[in-house]
């Protein structure tokens, strides 16, 4: 098996400081405005990181619990961390603005832009006054910090834009978002009363008081509206295997892990495992070149053990179908990284072979190679959708000739932003595949949402504030914002994409999900593991699976991963498994064996 996790690269390579820790040096010390009065605040989160500056990429000095009361003795230049000292603190720390509520001094003390080291006592700082005078005598107000905007009508970017504000706009606030990261609030010529998202914002008076709405006092949350589909011509070859495929039942979700059983001989341990926890899929990655070294002679002898194993269970098999062997890639291919073959046919033979042996049997779907929009899962090829939708079309045929009840995945693309030859948006790439037609040639879309150090429900917008509050030393979702550090962002994004081009018919499926838990981490490069406590491991894949059975389109979803911890243990595979080397359960497990299915 292959598989690795440097989903971070693909967003922005200085990330890669970051893995491994920035250097204090590197680190310049902040502009602040000192308070020419006392202010006393407390803090709102359950938890909250104190940090030696006004910044996520300072370090963490400390941990509050919501309610600790703090002195606030300075701010940043633009007003969103506060400078604070506090009992048993042994000198200044810095504090995120907007989770701390002012509960007494005067919330409007002139303030001073003088430019200052971390060090700097209030004492040696001469104030003038620079902030306009903010009236709180009718309650908290909400002042706007970006030079411009958006205010909208709910509390979330799903909402539409009602209007714009610039830098300074005073707004009342009159209520607090569900996750508390969008104020509620009154605007001077708007009769409605809007939404503006807390932390973009600098907050004069008194939360207390102030109701914290619920998901059913709030405005609906807007649906994705279906748009006309691109008409895209399917090739002559193909009709009547898309016919077959249509009679197909939808096959709903289903609870699922990811397995290394292969050549391991621990088969029947691995499935016994997983129907104790009461899962009825496992998914195992196929590797195309092992079993057909020569062209046409498959050896399929050391599959059977797993299909007999999951036979005798009632385990339902997904097979992830990759790498090509070296016979079957093009001309001069790169040899350190894995890579597709040079004609689609070749990868159509193989897996109809698969399906014929095995039709009928505990092999239910197979999913078509895996996160096609990373270099070194395409053989360091330019990353196509529409070169994928190509090798997908003639496997489809194949395996619906072979076999018309096996499923066929599309295969899984990786959360990433777009980062030249080496990675590919999986947003745009998945609109490429279905521009080119995918939706043809699949029963389900793959899908490997990630879940960093971020917890599932929280959208990519709020990930920042929630890290903060969650406690955290990995800092991707605050430095560069992206829907890939959010499970939900991307799984939703990904329902969305098919809706928008009339594919709502096809589930989608999480061929890989979870979340990391090791501290310190196996590997250096993944340094979010450290932040998520088994317990946090345990509550946040237990969520996960609930929140996709009841969004109702998603099909079976398997865990990363039941048994790396057992195989390759030490390794950064085994940060995401649920069991011991010894296959005693870790916490995560025991969650699952008691959630209710």
């Amino acid at each position: 098996m292959r598989r690795r996790f440097f989903y971070l690269l693909t967003l922005s390579l200085p990330l890669l400081i970051l893995l491994v820790g920035l250097p204090s040096f590197a680190l310049a010390a902040p502009t602040l405005q000192e308070s020419a009065d006392t202010v006393t605040a407390v803090t709102i989160p359950p938890r909250m990181n104190a940090r030696s500056g006004p910044a996520t990429t300072y370090r963490v000095v400390g941990s509050l619990s919501a309610g600790t009361e703090v002195t606030i003795i300075g701010e940043n230049a633009d007003g969103t961390w506060a400078r604070v000292e506090i009992d048993g603190y042994d000198g200044p720390v810095w504090l995120a603005k907007w989770l701390l509520n002012v509960v007494g001094g005067d919330a409007t003390a002139p303030q001073s832009s003088t430019a200052i080291s971390p060090t700097t006592t209030a004492a040696s700082v001469t104030v003038e006054p620079s902030t306009p005078s903010v009236d709180t005598s009718a309650g908290p107000v909400a002042v706007t910090t970006p030079s411009r905007m958006n205010v909208r009508r709910g509390p979330g970017t799903d909402y539409a834009v009602a209007t714009s504000a610039a830098a300074g706009t005073q707004t009342r606030i009159v209520g607090i978002g569900p996750d508390r990261q969008w104020y509620q609030v009154e605007m001077a010529g708007q009769s409605d009363k809007l939404w503006i998202f807390a932390s973009l914002t600098t907050t004069y008076g008194s939360l207390e008081g102030v109701p914290q709405l619920s998901e059913e006092q709030i405005p609906p949350r807007p649906q994705p509206v279906a748009q006309s589909a691109p008409q895209t011509a399917a090739p002559s070859a193909a009709p009547a295997a898309i016919a077959r495929a249509a009679a197909l039942p939808g096959i709903g979700f289903g609870y699922g892990v990811q397995a290394h059983i292969i050549h391991t001989g621990q088969e029947g341990l691995a499935m016994d495992k997983t129907k104790e926890m009461g899962f009825s899929w496992m998914k195992q990655q196929i590797e195309w070149r092992i079993f057909e070294s020569n062209p046409g002679q498959y050896g399929f002898g050391d599959i059977g053990p797993i299909i007999g194993a999951a036979n005798q269970r009632g385990v339902n098999l997904l097979f992830s179908v990759v790498n090509a062997p070296d016979w079957a890639r093009e001309s001069g291919f790169d040899a350190n990284v894995g890579g597709p073959p040079a004609d689609p046919q070749t990868l159509a033979n193989f897996v109809g072979a698969l399906a014929r042996e095995y039709c009928g049997s505990s092999l239910k779907a197979i999913e078509i190679w895996n996160e096609q929009n990373l270099h070194y899962e395409w053989g360091n090829k330019p990353l196509n959708p529409a070169e994928y939708v190509a090798l997908l079309r003639p496997s489809y045929a194949a395996i619906k000739a072979a076999c018309p009840s096996i499923y066929v995945i599309s295969g899984a693309l990786t959360p990433a932003g777009d980062n030249g030859a080496l990675a590919r948006d999986d947003f745009a790439y998945l609109e490429g595949m279905f521009q080119a037609g995918v939706a043809n040639y699949a029963d389900g879309i793959g899908a490997h949402p990630s879940g960093y150090n971020v917890p599932p429900s929280v959208t990519w917008q709020n990930a920042c504030a929630t890290i903060q509050q969650t406690g955290n030393f990995f800092n991707g979702a605050c430095d560069t914002p992206h829907h890939s550090w959010s499970f939900r962002s991307t799984l939703e994004g990904y329902r969305n994409i098919a809706v928008v081009y009339g594919a709502a018919h096809l589930p989608i499926w999480p061929t890989e999900f979870g979340w990391a838990s090791q501290n310190p981490p196996f590997h250096p490069a993944y340094a979010y593991a450290a932040d998520n406590s088994p317990e946090e491991q345990a509550n946040w894949t237990v969520e996960a699976y609930q929140m996709m059975k009841s969004w109702g389109w998603v099909g079976p979803a398997f865990l990363w991963n039941l048994n790396f911890r057992v195989v390759a243990n030490g390794t950064e595979k085994a940060q995401w498994g649920i069991v011991r080397n010894d296959w005693s359960p870790l916490p995560v497990y025991d969650a699952l064996r008691g959630m209710g299915k």
